[in-house]
């Protein structure tokens, strides 16, 4: 694993060994915190092709993966701010050109973008403002969030876009929380809209609640836009 400067973000690399080849497809993570080795150790438990994994803690997670600003989920809480825009700013311009020159000599051969829970939105939304990711995959992906589903239906994804995973748990919607309980019903909403659009996809419904097996789940995410 490498640690790399972005811009003043740190980026933890996880590269195959050898790396070999002269190409080798790279896919970007954002996490709450932590370097990513749990789920870069369960995509080597699933046996997935050899691949990059750029993993980027993102602390400042409600703001800086929302992409418009909506209400507090739960009482108490702060409102989301709606920074995506600029994270996605951060992520093409210094992010992916600091994990492309520490790559060499091998280029990338496919960049895609995955996500769990709020960088699982992140990860869906992207595709609709930018053509940087053919591959996107939202695990238990935050597709509750106030008017995305809306959004998706009213904007073309870029033509880039080839391939999308979603995943949910199948306890999720089992809540009292009005927004996080239409989380099933979104996502797949979210999916069929993509999928009527001539973009491949998949919807998994996964046992647990929405904190069953992140790594496991993102691994399974990775693999299928890997395969």
């Amino acid at each position: 694993m490498q640690k790399l400067d972005a811009s003043g973000t740190d980026v933890f690399l996880w590269t195959p060994e050898p790396a070999g080849g002269t190409e080798l497809p790279v896919v970007y993570l954002h996490e709450f915190k932590g370097d990513g080795r749990d789920v870069w150790e369960a995509c080597q438990a699933l046996g997935c092709p050899p691949f990059a994994l750029a993993v980027i803690p993102a602390p400042n997670w409600d703001d800086a993966l929302s992409p418009w600003p909506a209400p507090p989920t739960f009482k108490g809480a702060q409102p989301y701010a709606g920074e995506a825009a600029a994270q996605l700013e951060l992520l093409t311009s210094h992010v992916m050109p600091a994990v492309e020159e520490a790559l060499r000599p091998a280029r990338p051969s496919l960049s895609a973008l995955a996500g769990y829970s709020l960088a699982g939105l992140f990860a869906a939304w992207a595709p609709f403002v930018t053509d940087a990711f053919p591959r996107v995959a939202s695990v238990s992906g935050s597709l509750w969030y106030p008017d995305f589903a809306e959004f998706a239906r009213t904007h073309e994804p870029a033509s880039a876009l080839e391939r999308a995973y979603f995943s949910v748990g199948d306890r999720e919607a089992k809540t009292r929380n009005a927004y996080l309980r239409t989380v099933e019903d979104r996502t797949r909403e979210v999916e069929r809209t993509l999928a009527a659009r001539g973009v491949q996809t998949t919807f998994e419904l996964n046992p647990g609640n929405h904190f069953t097996d992140e790594p496991g789940r993102t691994a399974r995410g990775i693999a299928w836009l890997l395969s």
